[in-house]
């Protein structure tokens, strides 16, 4: 039974999906909560809140739903049934449409935050010298001196920019560039882990750059983590389910 995993008052990250169950472009999450079993598969949600703003769901749409329950992360799959009013408070009723699954690391939670970052696009003179300088491919000791340099040139150049949400897979993060989909990239940022300061360097690849409405020459990156060490992605991980541990004690008290 649903209740003997969830129980009322359970945090909700509530985000679009299509009709094959796949987030939607450009997905937002929103906060909910649960305020009511109605049935084995039907429970009854509260209206999320995106943005200080009451988000009515659509009836009829479709919603990836992910839990904060006692027992861990779960997700599942909902379509909603029907909006109703209740003295303040904005009900929505939905209908799960696929079995709780507890969420594993592998798959890569998605935090929303502000994190300031730095980064920088690969281009391929750069990725072509990088692999001859790993090779030592060089007729001479001057050949690899002038790779060097101009390797060093490349690092000079780095873009100050802020990621809005973050995974051990990927990032969107907020720039005043426009990249192309397919562009390499490298990321660099701190965080603290537990007491210690961690500093990561992984390399990404763009998979898109969006224009933001209202937003006069700012565009949206999305990125795909494809260099990253084991433990640095596991770091990773145990920051993001660490700050969300400590936004969730915060919404209690």
């Amino acid at each position: 039974m649903l209740q003997d995993i969830l129980s009322i008052g359970d945090k909700i990250d509530v985000r679009q999906i299509n009709q094959k169950g796949k987030l939607m472009h450009n997905v937002r999450t929103y906060v909910s909560q649960v305020v009511d079993f109605v049935d084995f598969d039907v429970i009854n949600i509260a209206t999320p809140i995106g943005n200080s703003k009451v988000i009515i769901l659509d009836v009829g749409e479709c919603y990836s739903l992910c839990f904060y329950s006692n027992k861990g992360l779960y997700q599942c799959n909902c379509v909603v049934m029907n909006n109703y009013r209740d003295k303040n408070l904005i009900i929505a009723v939905v209908r799960l449409t696929s079995d709780l699954e507890k969420f594993q690391r592998r798959q890569y939670y998605r935090l929303e935050c502000i994190h300031e970052i730095e980064y920088r696009i690969i281009s391929r003179e750069e990725e072509i010298l990088d692999n001859k300088l790993r090779l030592d491919d060089f007729r001479n000791t001057e050949e690899r001196s002038e790779c060097r340099k101009k390797l060093n040139l490349f690092n000079q150049i780095w873009h100050r920019a802020s990621f809005t949400d973050l995974s051990g897979g990927g990032a969107r993060f907020n720039s005043t560039l426009n990249h192309q989909p397919g562009e390499k990239a490298r990321i660099r940022f701190d965080f603290i882990l537990g007491k210690e300061l961690k500093k990561l360097l992984i390399g990404a690849e763009i998979i898109s750059s969006t224009k933001l409405p209202n937003r006069t020459g700012i565009y949206e990156q999305r990125v795909e983590f494809k260099d990253i060490g084991k433990i640095d992605r596991e770091d990773l991980i145990k920051f993001i389910f660490e700050q969300e541990r400590r936004r969730r004690r915060n919404e209690k008290s």
